[in-house]
């Protein structure tokens, strides 16, 4: 297989695992606690950078999604047994070589899905610091830009038990600097650098030649 393809798969598995996390993560009977505080204190469903064990389960089990369909579509080279193989190095790559037996196959798709669970929860480490979860003071509930963009705020907090016309929304966690689109493009960003860089470690090749 392919040093680039090793890259990918891993990106792929982050994407998917903030997706079935964020998806999923809704159906959780407690309330998520909010990553990026000292005492991971409890915020509203939906709060960027809350996190729950269901979401965070479900999250793996995405990249777990992404890690099986690749260990079967994904041309990956055979361990050839006979002693002409053996002769030219076709033997497992954890002896060396450059063929995918059983053992590094199961470690493939273990490291995929520990790489893109760990994908999710960077992703609500930066939403936490970077992205507005803006709070309707009136509901609780958090408000949600249209197509992932910001939120518009108002500094007029109105008491949840006292009507009003006017918009009540205030800031809950995170600076703002980022819409949710920009995020995810981080995590994705961040995610296929550090598989180019793990994977260049693992398999001994140099990073000049994987990125050229």
């Amino acid at each position: 297989m392919c040093a680039g393809l090793s890259c990918l798969v891993p990106n792929y598995a982050a994407v998917a695992a903030d997706t079935f996390s964020s998806e999923l993560g809704i159906l959780s009977k407690s309330k998520p606690r909010l990553l990026t505080s000292w005492n991971l204190r409890q915020v509203p469903p939906g709060t960027n950078g809350g996190v729950s064990l269901t979401g965070t389960l479900a999250g793996f089990g995405g990249a777990s999604v992404i890690a099986t369909t690749s260990l079967v579509l994904l041309p990956f080279c055979d361990v050839d047994t006979s002693i002409r193989g053996r002769a030219v190095g076709n033997t497992p790559g954890f002896e060396g070589g450059n063929g995918w037996g059983w053992q590094e196959k199961i470690f493939w798709v273990l490291a995929v899905t520990i790489w893109g669970g760990l994908g999710s929860v960077l992703d609500s480490a930066l939403g936490g610091w970077f992205q507005a979860s803006v709070i309707d003071t009136r509901t609780g509930k958090v408000i949600e830009g249209t197509g992932g963009k910001k939120v518009l705020v108002s500094g007029l907090r109105v008491p949840a038990n006292k009507r009003s016309d006017e918009p009540s929304r205030h800031i809950e966690s995170g600076l703002g600097i980022l819409d949710n689109n920009a995020v995810n493009l981080l995590m994705a960003f961040l995610m296929s650098i550090g598989g180019i860089v793990v994977a260049s470690c693992v398999w001994h090749i140099p990073l000049r030649s994987m990125v050229s």
